[in-house]
Parts: C-alpha cells; sequence; structure tokens
C-alpha cells in the first residue's frame, strides 16, 4: 500500500481468443503462460493484489483452476465475457467493497508472459508523482516493446468510464473512453520509452508470438521475474535472428 492508496492490477483472461485459443494455458519452459505472468508481477513494491478478470463462460474454469490458490496476492473473478469494462469495474466492487475512488488500478493484459515488474513499478510511480487521472505507455504512439505496456487510473476514472462508456470499442477495451474519446474529461499523462522499440513483440496473440516467447524463456540466459527488459532486449540484441520469427505480426498502428 502507498500511503493511504490500495494498489490492484486487474487482467482480463479468458480461453477463447480467436486468433490463438487457449494462449493464457499454452506452456513454455514447461510452464503456462498466465503463470509467467504472475511470477513476473509478483515482486513489485507497489502492487497489493493481483485479480485475474476472467468470463462466466464454463470454458474459462480452467483458468480459475489454474491460479486459485497460487499465492496469496491471487484473487479471481467471472464476469461478461464482452463487456470487459463492466468486468474489471465488477471485478473491484465485488472484490473489494471499500475501494475508495482515489486508489489506484493498474491495467496489463495477461497475454504479456515477459511483463517487468519492473517496468510496471515504474509506471505505478511516475502515476504518483504526476497528479494525473490516467498514465499509460501509450496515447499517441507506441514506443516500448508490444507485451511491456501498462496503465494506470484511479478507480474513481474507472468508475466514471463504467458509468458513461456507451460505444462496444469502449466497452471491450477498457480504458478508450478516458484517453480517446473524453480525454479532456481526466488528466492524462503518457510515458514514453527511452527509445522507439514498438517493433518487437513480446505479447502473445499468434502462434509465431508464442514460438519467440518460448525462444526467450526456454533458452540457457533466462532467469525468471530476474530478467528484466533491459536483459530481455539484451537478449534479443545478441540473437537478432529471433526478430524474424514474429516481425510479420508487429502492429504498428496505435
Amino acid at each position: 500500500m502507498i500511503e493511504d492508496k490500495r494498489v490492484l492490477l486487474v487482467t482480463q483472461a479468458r480461453t477463447g481468443s480467436t486468433r490463438l485459443p487457449n494462449k493464457v494455458l499454452l506452456k513454455a519452459a514447461g510452464k503456462e503462460l498466465l503463470l509467467h505472468f504472475i511470477d513476473r508481477l509478483l515482486p513489485s513494491k507497489f502492487i497489493d493484489y493481483i485479480v485475474v478478470a476472467t468470463t462466466t463462460n464454463p470454458k474459462d474454469i480452467a483458468i480459475v483452476d489454474l491460479v486459485n490458490g497460487y499465492d496469496v496476492k491471487i484473487k479471481t473473478f467471472r464476469g461478461s465475457e464482452e463487456d470487459v469494462l463492466d468486468r474489471y469495474y465488477q471485478s473491484v466492487v465485488n472484490l473489494f467493497p471499500d475501494f475508495r475512488d482515489h486508489e489506484i488500478i493498474v491495467r496489463v493484459t495477461s497475454d504479456c508472459p515477459l511483463i517487468d515488474y519492473e517496468v510496471v513499478d515504474l509506471h505505478i510511480q511516475e502515476f504518483i508523482c504526476s497528479d494525473v487521472d490516467y498514465l499509460s505507455s501509450r496515447i499517441e504512439k507506441r514506443t516500448w516493446p508490444h507485451g511491456m505496456e501498462a496503465e494506470v487510473f484511479t478507480f474513481g476514472s474507472l468508475k466514471r468510464a463504467w458509468q458513461n462508456a456507451k460505444e462496444q470499442f469502449e466497452r471491450e477495451h477498457v480504458t478508450p473512453y478516458m484517453y480517446k474519446t473524453h480525454p479532456n474529461k481526466f488528466r492524462l499523462r503518457e510515458l514514453p520509452y527511452s527509445k522507439d522499440l514498438s517493433h518487437i513483440r513480446l505479447t502473445i496473440d499468434y502462434p509465431e508470438d508464442l514460438e519467440f516467447i518460448k525462444a526467450i524463456m526456454e533458452s540457457e540466459e533466462y532467469h525468471g521475474c530476474y530478467m528484466h527488459l533491459a536483459d530481455i532486449i539484451g537478449f534479443i540484441n545478441k540473437n537478432l535472428f529471433l526478430l524474424e520469427i514474429n516481425k510479420e505480426r508487429v502492429d504498428i498502428s496505435l
């Protein structure tokens, strides 16, 4: 807890991805990607709880079964499959009914198994120092590697989005109401990386991404949550051929 503020990291997870079904339950180095994701966040200095927000689809009980009891900081919630904004909001009010508007929500999607807790902590720290409602790795332009990004916002901002967002894409993607369709209603800050590494995909959407992630996680150099972003970039720079694996999947859009 930071002073009188709790910090919840809420991540959406489901088995029903159309491009790569069951992607968070696929394995690298003998362990499910979702557990890699959790393990790489648990050492955070600021995160009090990690909420895995999955859906009421019967298939997604596999996610609940996987993470329940994994660590005391992990909680699960099941909500709407299509209205992810509602799932986010309901996960907080159901699991933490006394959560206050000034307390902090962190959003990182669960298909980022190489997320670095130090990167997330940097975002949280900058958010606290900035006196804003919403901070993101990218608002105008992606500079961080895809899969190494975070959003931080107050619970009050999440509540306002939940109450007022009407468009389908606002409900499906959780935060566009804050930074895209109604930016004049929120104090915003973008936290770019020191260089443009947007050509590197550390997320899981396609089979090629899984191959790329496995090449890192199953290498002799990989050392779990202690392999930070700089280490990962260093490893890639020594093995540039790896970028060929999923280069056709690089998303150059916002």
